[in-house]
């Protein structure tokens, strides 16, 4: 191991130490300080090496010392190599001798209860308090590529394969699981991806995700990171070091497990990760410029695309096959993945009609059938054209396995077109009957082509490259600000919903035309200004549910009615209430349209997000929303609407024009612009926001405070 000058960052510090400490260093056989002290050795560690265990005495020539109090001050990394009831005991005694950093192994904290999550809190603090960092607990340590060194306790294993001096763009692994650590080092490495560390995070007691992101966005090695991960511990910092990562160029690729209930009690058994709201994180992380993908396979299959091709795509996806029933089996995988496969270029469609016999006729997706039996060549015009249109970001190539030598005489022709392209061209081979042969592997990696034995799993992988292209496009656009100053002064009053929708009014969101009535004289003036017919609400702050309370009449045509209506809800539903109501809110009736709704809430960790989607009753019947950042502009919210389960309302229906689907897309976004600046505010909740080809209304607004708990409808 070559050594490099330690620098101040403590993830720095821990991957490149120049001295070290094995802490419960034993001589038996399998002992994981034996271990330990193989691997420096078989790697070629030249740094000092310091050796603590009970029995003392001496190991291969160097001295056991018995206690960490004789060690010499300043070790860069202590490897503890002690069961979990002796850990907090040596880390304490490391901080006095001014260790920097250390690798806690043993399992046995967070993740077996409320006594493990004391105990990891113990070491939490002693490190915070001394300046000391910590890898763990429960994790398996860390494989330094780039200087060669592993800190792995478990035994066995060749030498890690180093990087040449300088390289760049390899792939980082991050991983809260060392057997997922492996794994997916395994995986890129058997597709020829270079890896510069892998690193076991653990409980993540000391050092997070966060820190070694932050490391690794300013590590010349490092190309990109992948990450599995169970806990995001420090969800700000972790979106602060995922930007970080963005704006230097390098792509960070996650998958997050626990997205099922019981998912997630299975994480909570491994790491003493928390249950995590997922669309939270998957949206947060996204804008922030993270690709999340939904499994190992796509982990791996996009970290190689992205390798290969670190400029994210823009456009559709072109499809070449030699399987006419490819082309409808590559349209029905990509349909629900919201990715576009553009019509060819009247250029390009010329340029494939005049290589292709008469009986074919150009289109994408592109079968080229049997011919490349006889004209090989038709491979290579075929996808450099597809790669020429502009309208096309990625081309996939279908085509039958056959032989090794048959399948190689393709690869070549592919090859020969993707030389000087810088979209991502992959090779998919149908049928899964064989394994895909080590040479052929080795000619698409030696040239920048990506081959799987699966097409469809291709076309998923490939699809979540888009959607990473639009993220990155995404966070690099910023949110205006919509909202007036004065718009933001209000107190907790506001709960009630007459003064939320003064709210709601204030910040640019159309509320029905109406007012608040303390007398029946009062709501007959009011309905004689906006008109009939009206609604009349009760309106009190201790008034949960309107509804069912009986707190609401609809349809009200006059004013007999609404003297009925007052009296109704004045003495009727005010004398359930202590004090009675407010008043009584009358508003003008809304027109016809579709009930949708724009919420938002403040995550306890991650902070505020919004939420749009069908409104109503169907928002709890259907769950149709999606999530989204608060701080997203109108057009990407304008692009989130059309991917509801529910998007075909918004457009032309049944004889109706389109909705205004900017006017909600402009309420979603003061919304999250009001949650930003009033840090105060829990919940704001519009259900229904009723939409028309003319715009949006917000029939009721629910707003709640952070320190007061809900508010009333």
């Amino acid at each position: 191991m070559t050594l490099t000058p330690v620098e101040t960052h403590p993830v720095s510090r821990l991957l490149n130490p120049q001295s070290v400490a094995i802490i419960g260093m034993s001589s038996k056989p399998g002992a994981s300080g034996r271990n330990l002290l193989g691997h420096l050795d078989a790697h070629g560690f030249t740094g000092d090496v310091h050796l603590v265990g009970r029995g003392g005495g001496e190991f291969d020539g160097r001295t056991v010392l018995t206690q960490i109090s004789e060690l010499p001050e300043g070790v860069d990394l202590a490897l503890i190599a002690l069961p979990a009831s002796a850990v907090a005991d040596a880390v304490r005694e490391l901080a006095a001798r001014g260790v920097r950093t250390g690798i806690v192994y043993a399992s046995g904290f967070s993740e077996l209860g409320e006594a493990g999550r004391a105990a990891q809190a113990e070491i939490s603090r002693i490190a915070l308090e001394s300046g000391m960092r910590l890898a763990g607990p429960n994790c398996i340590g860390y494989n330094n590529h780039v200087h060669g060194m592993r800190t792995v306790f478990l035994p066995g294993g060749s030498p890690i394969p180093t990087l040449a001096p300088g390289a760049t763009g390899a792939l980082a692994i991050l991983a809260q699981s060392g057997g997922l650590m492996g794994l997916v080092t395994y995986g890129l490495e058997a597709r020829r991806v270079p890896v510069s560390y892998a690193i076991s995070t653990g409980n993540e007691a000391s050092l997070t995700l966060a820190d070694y992101l932050d490391f690794l966005a300013d590590d010349d090695a490092t190309g990109g990171i992948v990450m599995y991960i169970e806990d995001i511990r420090d969800p700000a910092g972790f979106l602060a070091s995922v930007r970080k990562c963005r704006q230097n160029g390098k792509s960070v690729i996650l998958t997050h497990a626990g997205r099922s209930e019981r998912g997630q009690q299975a994480t909570a058994s491994h790491t003493g990760a928390l249950a995590a709201d997922y669309g939270v994180m998957k949206a947060l992380a996204t804008r922030a410029g993270a690709c999340v993908v939904e499994s190992i396979e796509e982990l791996m299959d996009v970290a190689e695309i992205l390798t290969r091709y670190p400029s994210p795509p823009r456009g559709g996806i072109g499809f070449a096959t030699t399987s006419g029933a490819f082309c409808a089996l590559a349209l029905d995988a990509v349909a629900p993945l919201d990715v576009d496969v553009p019509a060819l270029s009247p250029a390009i469609e010329e340029r494939l009609n005049a290589r292709l016999p008469s009986y074919m006729s150009a289109a994408n997706p592109l079968d080229v059938g049997t011919l490349v039996a006889v004209d090989p060549d038709l491979y290579h015009d075929a996808a450099r054209a597809l790669l020429d249109d502009e309208a096309i970001g990625a081309v996939i190539l279908g085509v039958a396995y056959s032989s090794v030598a048959n399948n190689e005489r393709m690869l070549r022709q592919v090859i020969r077109a993707s030389a000087g392209n810088l979209k991502p061209l992959a090779v998919g081979l149908l049928g899964d009957i064989a394994p895909v042969s080590a040479e052929l592997r080795e000619l698409a990696a030696e040239n920048n082509v990506i081959l799987s034995s699966s097409p469809e799993r291709l076309i998923r992988s490939m699809a979540a490259v888009f959607h990473y292209g639009r993220a990155v496009t995404s966070a690099a656009r910023q949110h205006l600000s919509l909202l007036p100053v004065d718009a933001l002064e209000f107190g907790v009053e506001a709960t009630v919903e007459w003064a939320a929708k003064r709210v709601a009014a204030g910040i640019g969101i159309p509320v029905p035309q109406g007012g608040l009535a303390t007398t029946v004289e009062e709501a007959i003036a009011i309905a004689d200004r906006v008109g009939y017919p009206v609604a009349a609400k009760a309106q009190s702050a201790k008034l949960m549910h309107k509804t069912e309370a009986g707190g609401v009449v609809l349809g009200i045509a006059g004013e007999a009615e609404l003297r009925r209506a007052y009296e109704q809800l004045d003495s009727g539903v005010g004398a359930l209430i202590e004090g009675g109501l407010d008043g009584v809110l009358v508003e003008q009736m809304a027109d016809k349209g579709v009930e949708l709704m724009v919420g938002a809430k403040r995550h306890p960790t991650w902070g505020p997000v919004v939420v749009v989607g069908l409104g109503g009753v169907w928002v709890e019947a259907l769950g149709d929303v999606r999530i989204l950042p608060a701080d997203l502009p109108i057009d990407d919210i304008v692009a989130e609407l059309g991917r509801l389960r529910s998007s075909k309302l918004l457009g032309a229906f049944r004889g109706r024009d389109p909705l205004d689907v900017r006017a909600v897309a402009e309420t979603a976004a003061r919304v999250g612009e009001l949650m930003l600046r009033r840090p105060d505010i829990q919940e704001l909740d519009i259900n229904p926001l009723l939409a028309t080809p003319e715009g949006v209304t917000a029939l009721d607004v629910l707003l709640t405070f952070t320190a007061y708990g809900k508010g009333a409808r």
